[in-house]
């Protein structure tokens, strides 16, 4: 039994679940909602509003109506046939601007009624159904004035409140038919802003479902000057970066493959020599040496290859501090010293810049002596490090020149990639990391050649982050 109610329940839960709504029904939704509440709260305003100005306005102008009419029977007497021939040549009254029509009642003093065109209803009744809950009329009552200033009689006008609500119901026609004309046409301007707002984002979904890696994917084109269009923009930037990187693990893959495969076979073909007995004697020593050398080698690079991926990765910590950027590279100079030296490179130093920078030493140090050591790889007979201070623009400019055959046209954009290696160059790891390492000091750096000849590494990184 438990387990049937358990199975119902999750089915129960899962229909739940499947039930989605789009974004544009929600926003139609809203949109009825935000109408439908507008026009309830209007309704329910008005018919409460518009009843009490209707009342408020019809005592009104019965109090202007029984004014005048007090003040032309001031001057006739009030008997039944005089005032009858006054009336006769008056106009009929009307309140609210003639759209709700009143009667009249003429009575004296002692209550006798001079005038009515009321038929049948008496003055008591007319005066208690004017007030209270059960009221149904809407009465003004003036006292008419006699020349001596005594009063003698009095005027009261009459408005019947159910006139009244049928003229409000009426208004509330009106204004309900208003309110439909006006609902068909919101509903066809919500219909048409729901689609003109998400056809670009259905659009950038089918893009992003048929996105691939592998294929070709046509660029998305979505100009709709708002916040749609710039996701569609970040999104196009994404794929952008996805692609690009996409080619540059193949391209590592590929690299990687073939500077390991390098050493590799040459320690193989070594091994299996002395192993078939090819190689005897003296031989043996030396392909022993080629197999210590290669293994070298092929550990430096996979040192290299595992601290660039630690570097791209952020798994390597980076401690930063306040350093004297002489002292730093005064010491990485001072590391490759003795390789310039073997092969007649002099390295000079000219460095104009007095503010602490904020770097990680052992690491900044690190990429300058992987600059160095590739200018010592191409140089001819010199090396010159500068380095100078821009106030304007807290930073510092970084320059390592060398006076070699300079790069290659197209060098100038690959030699950063990962085991992108020139012409007698290395295995490629070396300026990939250095890279890496300025870049996470908010740093740029670059490769060109110079106008006197040579190739130029320049480094700008700011003073402080």
């Amino acid at each position: 039994m438990s387990l049937q109610w358990s199975c119902q329940r999750y089915g129960a839960m899962g229909t739940v679940s499947m039930i989605k709504m789009k974004i544009g029904s929600k926003l139609l939704l809203t949109y009825f909602l935000l109408i439908f509440s507008i026009f309830m709260i209007t309704s329910i305003s008005f018919r409460f509003i518009s009843q009490r100005y209707l009342i408020h306005e019809t005592e009104q102008q019965l109090q202007k109506d029984a004014k005048v009419m007090s003040q032309l029977l001031s001057k006739v007497s009030l008997s039944n046939n005089l005032v009858q021939k006054k009336l006769a040549n008056e106009r009929a009254f009307t309140v609210s601007e003639r759209l709700l029509s009143s009667k009249m009642i003429i009575w004296r003093a002692d209550q006798e009624i001079v005038y009515t065109d009321m038929g049948n209803v008496s003055l008591d009744h007319v005066m208690e159904k004017s007030k209270g809950p059960d009221r149904k009329f809407v009465t003004k009552t003036e006292s008419i004035i006699a020349k001596n200033g005594k009063i003698k009689g009095y005027v009261t006008l009459v408005a019947s409140l159910r006139d009244i609500n049928n003229f409000n119901g009426m208004m509330r026609k009106s204004q309900l038919v208003s309110l439909v004309i006006s609902a068909l046409i919101a509903l066809f301007l919500g219909i048409f802003f729901k689609n003109s707002l998400t056809k670009p984002i259905r659009l950038l979904m089918e893009h992003m479902r048929n996105f691939s890696l592998k294929g070709a994917n046509k660029e998305i084109s979505i100009k709709t000057n708002d916040e749609i269009g710039e996701l569609a923009d970040s999104f196009q930037a994404l794929t952008s970066k996805l692609k690009q990187y996409d080619e540059d693990q193949k391209m590592f893959f590929h690299n990687a493959s073939h500077e390991l495969k390098t050493p590799l076979m040459a320690i193989q073909g070594n091994a299996e020599g002395i192993l078939d007995g090819v190689v005897r004697g003296d031989d043996i020593e030396k392909s022993l040496q080629v197999i210590i050398a290669e293994s070298q080698r092929l550990k430096k690079i996979v040192e290299g290859i595992t601290y660039l991926a630690k570097l791209e990765n952020v798994e390597e910590s980076f401690f930063f501090s306040s350093e004297s950027l002489d002292a730093v590279i005064r010491e990485a100079v001072q590391s490759v010293k003795s390789l310039a030296e073997q092969k007649g490179i002099d390295i000079k130093v000219d460095i104009r810049v007095f503010e602490a920078v904020l770097m990680d030493k052992e690491k900044m140090k690190r990429a300058f002596i992987n600059l160095l050591g590739n200018a010592i790889r191409y140089a001819e007979s010199i090396i010159v490090v500068s380095a100078i201070q821009r106030e304007s623009e807290r930073e510092v400019t970084i320059e390592i020149r060398d006076d070699g055959r300079g790069l290659a046209p197209e060098e100038s954009q690959k030699i950063f990639q990962r085991f992108y290696s020139g012409e007698d160059g290395g295995s490629g790891i070396g300026l990939a990391i250095t890279k890496a390492i300025i870049e996470a000091h908010h740093g740029i750096i670059t490769a060109c050649n110079s106008e006197e000849g040579g190739a130029v590494f320049q480094i700008r990184c700011p003073l402080k982050r």
